[in-house]
């Protein structure tokens, strides 16, 4: 299934946005095509086979993702650590705004958002990453199920590293 949507998004320059675990995330990537991927660190692990206890095992992980032509951007999630960003040739690596989580729903699926909002909106790649680490804090501030607040994103993308 995956390497059919590739294959039809790709020849019509369509961006694809992969946020899958286990198989969907392994298949989903062997097709190659894919524009961003974004797994946690776990989602990470399950892919790689491996612990991935450091830094440098991550950005390695990731990068081998870009190496092999699978996708272009890969965001790992690190939860209360923030965050990486690999591309082809250099890996970025931002931690978490400080703030008093109330609740971690949601957190990861409003990175990605934020992510994929500003990339369509034309922002560079490193500022839609800061955004989205701004959406999942605001992500956090909200208790049980809801949703991260613009008011929020805003004020805390100012907070996040550069």
């Amino acid at each position: 299934f995956y390497r059919r949507v590739a294959d039809i998004a790709s020849p019509r320059g369509i961006k694809l946005v992969l946020d899958s675990s286990g198989a969907g995330l392994r298949e989903g990537l062997e097709g190659g095509g894919v524009h961003l991927v974004k797994p946690s660190l776990g989602e990470l692990r399950g892919l790689a086979g491996q612990e991935l206890d450091s830094e440098d095992a991550i950005a390695a992980a990731a990068m081998e993702i870009i190496d092999k032509g699978q996708a272009e951007l890969v965001a790992v999630t690190l939860g209360h650590r923030g965050a990486l960003l690999a591309q082809k040739g250099r890996t970025l690596r931002l931690p978490a705004v400080p703030i008093e989580a109330r609740s971690a729903v949601g957190a990861g699926d409003s990175f990605l958002a934020a992510m994929v909002f500003a990339l369509s909106g034309g922002q560079a790649v490193d500022e839609a990453f800061r955004f989205g680490i701004a959406a999942g804090a605001a992500a956090l501030l909200t208790p049980g199920t809801g949703l991260a607040h613009p008011k929020d994103i805003e004020r805390l993308r100012a907070s996040v590293a550069s």
